[in-house]
């Protein structure tokens, strides 16, 4: 229900910026609407289905960082983008953590330790903050636009993209303590879709 609303809410968005004669991010509304249907079309095409939570926060950190531009967020209030850094860190280092679990269980010449496992989480989610804000500054410079207030403000942006990485660090391994990997890759339907990947190729 929560998730419906979130794609209910981008359909006002985009209503409210057309309406007012703004477009700047409508662009940004359509392509995040748009990215609320691929985890249903992926169950469809290949039976993977995504844990409910973590649907939800690839819904959230994308209605968080549309609503903050369209409101003005980003620049009238200051822990906003903080804010938005945090949860898209966090969803960087879930996908990380589950495509990590995926390979360790099936590709036969690799083994990830638990301690492995957090470490390269938490790597990867920092490459992808770095990788944002390389991003950043280049469209400030070749573009004009003003993503990067002052290098205060990308070091603390990092600081926050390094919490969120750090939590899914930690508690994946926790998580798969009490919840087995095969519990976990059956309820996400794993084994069904490389099967079905394999008779497609």
């Amino acid at each position: 229900m929560l998730s419906r609303l979130i794609q209910l809410s981008f359909v006002v968005i985009i209503a409210v910026e057309l309406a007012l004669g703004r477009f700047e991010w409508i662009a940004s509304a359509v392509i995040s609407l748009f990215i609320t249907f691929v985890p249903n079309l992926i169950k469809r095409r290949i039976s993977i289905a995504l844990p409910p939570e973590l649907t939800f926060v690839i819904f959230l950190a994308l209605f968080l960082h549309t609503m903050g531009g369209s409101l003005g967020l980003y620049t009238s209030t200051s822990w906003w983008d903080h804010l938005t850094h945090s949860f898209s860190a966090f969803l960087v280092a879930s996908l990380g953590f589950i495509g990590v679990v995926i390979i360790d269980k099936y590709a036969d010449s690799i083994y990830l330790p638990p301690r492995f496992l957090s470490f390269f989480i938490f790597m990867l989610t920092i490459a992808f903050g770095v990788i944002w804000e390389i991003s950043e500054f280049a469209s400030d410079q070749l573009r004009g636009s003003t993503m990067q207030y002052s290098l205060d403000d990308t070091m603390v942006d990092l600081m926050f993209d390094i919490g969120g990485g750090l939590a899914v660090a930690v508690m994946g391994p926790f998580y798969l303590l009490g919840t087995s990997k095969e519990r976990f890759l059956q309820e996400m339907n794993i084994d069904e879709a490389i099967s079905e990947i394999r008779s497609k190729i």
